[in-house]
């Protein structure tokens, strides 16, 4: 791990009001427009996992990319008005990359996002008609088997390949039918264990998905609804969960558990936090630095693994967050 003195690049990602950034030392957002589709529903926010300064953003037709911290923007060959939920790099190879849209298709990338072929639909028998199409929320894999992945589906439940997303197999035995289970939001995998976040909190697998467990977070923290599950990629056995009261609550927060899942605590310590937890991002090249945005708008972080926190407000009129980013500087 390379840690920065720096502080991050902040890019926050919305369902209505665009993209914006805060630069380091910034108190204030730059909207970024230059090259993006108009009006972009920014869903997915990763930066290359070796180059702060390359910025991917899943969009409402397809994966856009920028070389220089969001300055510029290049839409790349991707299928037209495909909306993209989420985007995964191979952890040894970078020039590899994974996209989960809508309508469960997966779509792959071998020369670093430049072009993208579709690869895989998963089709899940478990899917809840609740008024949307399905979409991929979450995409996983390890470093020591990168052409396992693990894919989150909203409304559809859980599924697993073994072949670089090719195949797939649905894996929601402990989560069918019950709508609850199969409203997934979030997928992260570490050291054999396989996280996903639901509207009951966050589940754990250690048989590759073939059975699940609830790891009860009602134990830990009154509020436990997730919208998202992530891994430090730096110190494996660190767990990062959203949490909030519901989908549109008015209570949000962070929790996080140093022992792969077993036991957890409230990793904000106390910040206010306005509404449901919805985005999370730990800086790939320094863990210490952990952001997150809050359904209502709210953005907040911490430079220093949560000794400190800070608050970086959006423009008062801008909701409705989905998605952010800590990106270094250099």
């Amino acid at each position: 791990m390379t840690e920065s003195n720096h502080k991050p690049f902040i890019f926050v990602g919305t369902e209505s009001d665009g993209l914006l950034r805060s630069a380091p030392g910034e108190a204030t957002y730059q909207q970024l427009t230059n090259g993006l589709p108009e009006e972009p529903q920014v869903r997915a926010l990763v930066a290359h996992p070796n180059d702060g300064s390359r910025v991917y953003a899943g969009t409402q037709n397809g994966v856009y990319r920028s070389d220089d911290h969001g300055e510029r923007w290049e839409r790349m060959d991707f299928p037209q008005q495909r909306v993209v939920w989420s985007i995964l790099f191979d952890p040894t190879d970078p020039s590899v990359m994974y996209a989960g849209t809508i309508y469960n298709e997966v779509y792959r990338s071998d020369n670093g996002g430049d072009t993208w072929q579709h690869i895989s639909t998963i089709n899940s028998p478990d899917i809840c008609d609740i008024g949307f199409a399905p979409r991929i929320l979450g995409l996983s894999t390890t470093a020591d088997k990168p052409s396992e992945i693990y894919a989150a589906m909203e409304i559809g439940g859980a599924a697993h390949s073994l072949d670089g997303g090719a195949s797939w197999t649905i894996t929601n035995r402990d989560l069918a039918p019950m709508e609850d289970r199969l409203d997934l939001h979030g997928v992260a995998s570490s050291s054999g264990r396989v996280f996903i976040s639901n509207r009951e909190g966050v589940w754990r697998s250690t048989d590759r998905g073939d059975h699940w467990e609830n790891l009860t977070l009602e134990r830990f923290s009154p509020i436990f609804y997730s919208r998202g599950v992530q891994i430090d990629p730096n110190q494996g056995q660190t767990v990062y969960a959203c949490v909030g009261s519901d989908f549109r609550g008015d209570q949000g927060g962070i929790l996080r558990s140093a022992d792969l899942g077993d036991t957890w605590e409230r990793f904000d310590h106390g910040h206010s936090v306005d509404s449901t937890t919805f985005g999370l991002s730990v800086n790939t090249q320094d863990s210490k630095q952990v952001y997150f945005c809050t359904r209502r708008g709210q953005v907040f972080g911490t430079d220093d693994g949560g000794a400190t926190w800070h608050d970086h407000p959006l423009p008062g009129d801008v909701i409705d967050s989905i998605s952010v980013l800590a990106a270094s500087a250099s």
